[in-house]
């Protein structure tokens, strides 16, 4: 299993259009193969999205995907600043 974190802030006034996005894009990647769950995480301006895949190729799909650059492109303008995105591969899960 993978998990992909993004993490972002949040323009001052902007919350709403950002949740509009991923009010329209989540349904989008939960119907990618091999997504698993997902999560979107906020305190205060700051948001970090966990999306979980159940394999590296799943994963690499999404990242170099239509998808994934259609999110960028919608969100970034909204942020402060580029987000940032790491992935990992899941050793342990409890």
């Amino acid at each position: 299993m993978y998990t992909r974190l993004f993490y972002g802030t949040i323009q001052p006034g902007r919350a709403e259009e950002v949740w509009a996005v991923f009010d329209d894009i989540i349904p989008k990647v939960k119907a990618q193969d091999g997504s698993g769950p997902l999560q979107v995480l906020v305190s205060g301006d700051e948001l970090v999205g966990m999306s979980t895949w159940e394999t590296q190729e799943a994963l690499a799909s999404y990242v170099d995907g239509d998808l994934s650059r259609e999110l960028f492109v919608r969100l970034a303008p909204l942020l402060m600043g580029m987000p940032t995105t790491r992935s990992y591969e899941v050793r342990m899960s409890a």
